[in-house]
């Protein structure tokens, strides 16, 4: 009597649970970032206190941009495809540069302010898609 056949290796071909999980959870984070944003910006544009929200809110953008790299390095390790990858690379860039360059130069032109604000709307916009795309495709 021959021995029952070897039972191939069981292989995996996606991501561990638990990067997608922490890759949504990043996700969730820099939105409610996001909200603290905006919070931080208008403290300080309608305080009569001298500005009491603007460090903070630099400092909320500098994690935020912190945030973006992780995000960028779990949207690779959950393997969510080439489209949110290339989303988070563009979420990265405007976080981590985009911000602190249009921030810079706003504060010698109004109309680059602006687009500082704009910017951070488009950057929330981009995180909320990516979050939207993980659900949909079942990613955690």
């Amino acid at each position: 009597m021959s021995p029952p056949p070897a039972q191939p290796a069981a292989t995996t071909t996606g991501p561990p649970p638990t990067v997608l999980l922490v890759y949504r959870a990043a996700l969730t984070v820099f939105l409610l970032m996001g909200a603290v944003q905006i919070f931080l910006a208008g403290l300080g544009v309608f305080s009569s206190a001298g500005d009491p929200g603007f460090g903070p809110h630099r400092m909320v953008g500098f994690a935020m941009a912190a945030v973006a790299l992780v995000i960028l390095v779990l949207a690779a390790l959950a393997r969510a495809g080439g489209r949110a990858i290339g989303v988070a690379v563009l979420l990265f860039l405007l976080a981590a540069v985009g911000q602190s360059l249009l921030a810079a130069i706003g504060e010698d032109s109004a109309f680059v302010g602006g687009l500082h604000a704009l910017d951070g709307l488009v950057i929330l916009g981009l995180a909320g898609f990516l979050q939207g795309s993980a659900a949909r495709s079942g990613h955690a």
